[in-house]
């Protein structure tokens, strides 16, 4: 197998193995090769755009129920852990770790030539470093969501200048890098969970933090084609039921995974992988044609 292909194996059944295993969506990139290969960078798009309809990352990318949404998470060994070195420049050093680089490279390559109207993926660094390792997610917005978030909104955005228009890299880097309880309400926002889901969610953590105490709480599991539960869920207080509005929000889940359901054997490789540019190509554009049409 050439050192391209094995690139994409490996990366590719990683992303598989993150999305059915969710409780940790972090890809290590282990034995990848740094040999740059135009077709499997467009595999690799493939694959990472494949996880993200698999999971939660449907609903943006398919549909407008979550503004953004995780789609997967590369685990690369480039943190600090070296104290001495935090006023120094040089924190990488050795051809191992700039061969790092290069893996990390293809996987900005293969997001780049990700061009859909109204959808942006991003790729950022978590704050926290974990040891020498540094985890970087990949995420997608749906770019008029954000803005009607930024919008509707403004009286939490505003405080930071972010209005509709702003970049949404921006906004997902500087919401990652702000105070715990700003950055829990911002994602809360941007994820698209209720306002009341949001309002618990920051305040069970700051009661949490101030008791050492947990909140006990329920959960509102939402499906997706890989997994039933664990994907697209959100806390709610445990004394409470279900609300109006989270019907409406699995409803409309319902309709957009159904739909997903029925397109996806029809973008089927011979080795059971998906064509997912083409599937969210062609999707995109019978919804412009049937907007044109109405």
């Amino acid at each position: 197998m050439k050192r391209s292909q094995r690139l994409f194996a490996l990366i590719f059944l990683s992303v598989l193995t993150v999305v059915a295993n969710n409780s940790c969506r972090t890809v290590p990139n282990r034995n990848l090769s740094s040999k740059k290969d135009d077709s499997s960078i467009l595999r690799l798009r493939d694959s990472i755009l494949q996880a993200g309809l698999d999971g939660e990352a449907l609903y943006t990318i398919l549909g407008h129920i979550k503004p953004m949404s995780s789609v997967v998470a590369f685990n690369f060994p480039i943190g600090n852990r070296d104290s001495t070195k935090k006023l120094e420049g040089n924190i990488l050093a050795g051809e191992k770790q700039f061969l790092e680089l290069d893996t990390l490279h293809q996987i900005q390559q293969a997001l780049n030539l990700i061009q859909i109207p109204d959808l942006k993926f991003v790729l950022v660094p978590y704050r926290s470093g974990y040891n020498s390792s540094r985890v970087l997610q990949v995420t997608v917005l749906r770019i008029s969501a954000v803005d009607s978030v930024l919008h509707a909104r403004k009286s939490f955005f505003g405080q930071y200048g972010f209005v509709p228009g702003a970049d949404p890299a921006v906004l997902l880097t500087v919401n990652e890098y702000e105070k715990r309880y700003e950055r829990l309400r911002g994602y809360g926002y941007l994820f698209g969970y209720p306002d009341y889901a949001v309002d618990f969610f920051v305040k069970a953590f700051q009661q949490s933090d101030s008791t050492g105490i947990h909140v006990e709480r329920n959960f509102f599991q939402i499906p997706t084609y890989a997994r039933e539960t664990g994907n697209f869920v959100y806390a709610y207080p445990k004394d409470q039921l279900p609300s109006a509005i989270d019907s409406a929000i699995y409803k409309s889940a319902k309709h957009v995974l159904e739909n997903y359901k029925a397109l996806r054997g029809h973008y089927l490789n011979q080795d059971s992988t998906v064509r997912a540019y083409d599937l969210i190509q062609d999707h995109t554009k019978a919804l412009n044609k049937k907007k044109g049409n109405d």
